[in-house]
């Protein structure tokens, strides 16, 4: 059959999306689902990493889920904040506000940190055994919440 060639139709165009974005979105979620998990496997595999006094409860989300703007967020500010912060000690790790300790780059450090009991350092005032709890908590409702929202 000879005659025109047939009209192509246009390929519908998709938004290309890099193999890095989709691995840090995908570690991201992992993480938040993973919290935890990963409380309770540092408790076991770690109970020696921090001092000794470190708690080793593993966290669940209580109900009501604690809230960063008046329950964590005041003790971020009173125990990390001198440090990790633009003029602080640390400053490449900022723990300023709520997007900060969320971060997907920050998260699984600052967890793994107080559930270790190795932040804040030793001579640095410390957060009770309750007031460490109650951020390890917090942390285990990220986890738990609807496509891991941390609560705010």
């Amino acid at each position: 059959m000879t005659g025109r060639p047939k009209a192509s139709r246009p390929k519908a165009s998709r938004p290309k999306i890099s193999r890095s974005k989709v691995c840090s979105g995908f570690a991201a979620r992992a993480a938040r689902v993973a919290a935890p998990l990963l409380l309770s496997l540092l408790s076991l595999a770690c109970p020696q990493s921090g001092p000794s006094s470190c708690p080793t409860s593993s966290a669940s989300c209580p109900t009501p889920a604690p809230r960063y703007e008046t329950d964590v967020g005041p003790l971020i500010a009173r125990y990390c904040s001198r440090c990790h912060s633009p003029d602080g000690g640390n400053p490449n790790v900022l723990l300023q506000g709520y997007d900060d300790v969320t971060s997907k780059s920050q998260m699984g450090h600052v967890l793994f940190q107080l559930s270790s009991c190795r932040m804040p350092p030793e001579g640095e005032p410390q957060p009770t055994a309750a007031e460490r709890d109650l951020i390890l908590s917090w942390f285990a409702c990220c986890a738990a919440a609807p496509g891991g929202a941390c609560p705010r």
